[in-house]
């Protein structure tokens, strides 16, 4: 995994060494504080990847499994689904994809309906030691928003310290939070749920689906796919 100097989609500023404490405040602005909802909501996740495709039977009959030994989890989704995984390590300042993808995309068309598994590690921080880049700070730990979910019960709704709404939910055996939502510039709806190992490195899962006329049956539709993914996510170690 290298270091980043400038973001794959060209979002993020780049001006060599200096810019890197910009590149790092960003990504845990977009990625821990407001989740992966936030970015979708503001059309970063490109629209070509918003596709109209639903589970069927068929594609669910002989699902592929995803597998991360690294976080200790594992889920299924289906065959015709194209897996994204990103990873951003705050010990190291390092940001890098999922090798294991390629693999698992290797016969996915890259217009098929796109499932999203990002991870932040908190672990790799060293213990004790508060880390700070530009007034934002992190230190090895719960952060803010795994204690609300653990401070919340299981079908309670609540916000994030951002102010994203969803609720509480169970994930592998543990607490996550669950959003979903609307966005009308993108015209397509996304469902969400983040979930923290015991290590407290966070996970996240999400998908979208394009609905040009808010149509309340799709905004169901991509749910109840969502959530049948979902509940096939078990913790490994």
């Amino acid at each position: 995994m290298k270091k980043i100097s400038q973001s794959p989609t060209g979002y993020l500023p780049s001006n060599g060494a200096g810019g890197f404490s910009t590149i790092i405040v960003v990504i845990i602005v977009l990625v821990i504080i407001g989740g992966g909802l936030v970015a979708w909501e503001q059309g970063w996740i490109p629209k070509s990847l918003v596709a109209t495709q639903n589970l069927t039977s068929g594609e669910t009959a002989n699902p592929k499994t995803y597998v991360n030994n690294d976080y200790g989890f594992e889920f299924k989704y289906p065959q015709t689904f194209f897996l994204d995984s990103q990873l951003i390590d705050l010990g190291n300042g390092s940001y890098g994809f999922d090798n294991q993808t390629k693999q698992l995309n290797s016969d996915v068309s890259l217009s098929a309906t796109h499932l999203y598994v990002n991870f932040v590690k908190f672990s790799s921080l060293i213990d004790n030691k508060e880390t700070c880049i530009n007034g934002i700070c992190s230190r090895k730990g719960p952060t803010e928003d795994q204690q609300i979910i653990n401070q919340a019960s299981v079908g309670d709704e609540i916000k994030t310290n951002a102010g994203l709404p969803g609720k509480v939910v169970s994930i592998g055996g543990a607490k996550g939070f669950r959003y979903l939502g609307y966005n009308p510039q993108a015209k397509a709806y996304s469902a969400g749920v983040v979930v923290f190992n015991s290590q407290v490195d966070r996970i996240e899962l999400s998908m979208s689906i394009a609905a040009p006329d808010e149509i309340q049956a799709e905004n169901d539709k991509l749910n109840k796919d969502f959530d049948q993914i979902i509940s096939t996510f078990k913790f490994t170690k």
